[in-house]
């Protein structure tokens, strides 16, 4: 989805909403992967300011499965993640927000990966007492004990059991 700035600009209105699901089933940034149980929803409200500039409210509502990253397992997140500010075509060293926009127009998509990013930054573990993996056996050790301290690799996990015998 893409808004077209100088359309804005050009218009006598000062306030603009958009509103809408965008048409994605999942994310992945930097190797992990949010799974949209929904579509996201975006809500945008653009408005013009006495100086001509154009501010640019964002909020994005995410209901998403993601993995831990202690344990890898699955958990259910729902987030709404706001991104605000001044709407430019040029990168500037300025004390506010600025949203960058390229040839005139807002990629709402691209704020959406933003937005993915923050979200996934957030939430990185399934409770904060995980106590992930076994770094021997893979075990997951919220469901299960193992016994990697006692010295048994008896219950290497097969996918791990290749870096055993490269270590040993």
């Amino acid at each position: 989805m893409r808004i077209f700035i100088n359309d804005i600009l050009t218009s006598s209105k000062t306030n603009f909403v958009y509103k809408f699901e965008l048409d994605k089933d999942f994310c992945e940034i930097s190797g992990r992967k949010a799974v949209f149980k929904e579509k996201p929803t975006v809500v945008c409200e653009i408005s013009k300011t006495q100086d001509n500039n154009l501010h640019a409210k964002i909020d994005i509502h995410l209901d998403t499965v993601i993995n831990c990253v202690r344990c890898l397992d699955d958990m259910q997140v729902s987030d709404d993640v706001t991104i605000s500010g001044i709407i430019s075509n040029h990168d500037e060293d300025v004390d506010y927000d600025m949203i960058i926009v390229d040839d005139d127009y807002l990629d709402i998509d691209k704020i959406l990966e933003d937005a993915v990013f923050e979200h996934l930054n957030n939430n990185l573990y399934c409770n904060e007492n995980c106590k992930g993996l076994c770094h021997n056996c893979g075990a997951n050790l919220n469901k299960t004990t193992c016994k990697c301290q006692e010295g048994d690799y008896s219950n290497i996990d097969p996918r791990l059991e290749k870096l055993k015998i490269f270590l040993d």
